[in-house]
């Protein structure tokens, strides 16, 4: 939703989104390089995302962002299984700046702030019968920024798509299994999605 003055300028920014999330960097366990299929699937998730912004000026607004990302993986081989769950949360202050362009309005808006990053790790190897399960959640620094840019649509309906970039870095600190291979974890990635709106 775009609110506007009696002048016509944007005073009132609110937006809720939902779609197509893909990550690179240390999205899993080192030693399921091997599970391409594995890597394959734990890079690709969905993506929900809310802002509020209010217009300081006539270009730009400030607000709150907040978002969640889920990606998960499976593999069923011979002698293995495993299965892999990544949930991500962040809310943090947005600014923002937007400029009318042709038939819509560009906006381009970045955020730093708090972050809270899970994942659940379980396998079971046919071989010996053992069943492992891992829990690793840590908090930590993140940040995102978007470009959108809405086509409008008569006088009231806005409509367009949305690609945005996140990333953190969240260190491992002592937890057992993580901990023996690598001290810090990056994930970073694109989001794609789309969103309708309205403008009054």
């Amino acid at each position: 939703v775009f609110a506007k003055d009696a002048q016509g300028n944007l005073h009132a920014v609110a937006m809720v989104e939902g779609g197509y999330a893909h990550s690179f960097g240390d999205v899993n366990l080192p030693w399921d390089d091997y599970f391409s299929n594995f890597q394959k699937q734990i890079r690709n998730g969905y993506s929900l995302q809310a802002e509020a912004m209010g217009c300081f000026a006539e270009k730009f607004c400030a607000g709150v962002v907040v978002w969640q990302k889920g990606f998960d993986a499976s593999e069923d081989g011979v002698s293995y299984s495993a299965t892999e769950t990544q949930d991500i949360k962040y809310i943090g202050p947005i600014l923002g700046a937007q400029e009318y362009m042709g038939p819509g309005l560009l906006g381009v808006y970045v955020s730093a702030g708090f972050t809270h990053f899970s994942d659940k790790y379980s396998s079971y190897t046919r071989v010996d019968d053992m069943t492992f399960d891992d829990r690793f959640t840590r908090g930590a620094f993140g940040y995102l920024i978007d470009l959108k840019y809405h086509f409008c649509l008569g006088n009231h309906f806005m409509a367009g798509p949305s690609i945005g970039y996140y990333g953190f870095q969240v260190r491992i600190g002592d937890n057992g299994l993580w901990s023996d291979y690598k001290e810090y974890l990056s994930v970073n990635g694109f989001v794609v999605t789309a969103s309708i709106g309205a403008r009054f």
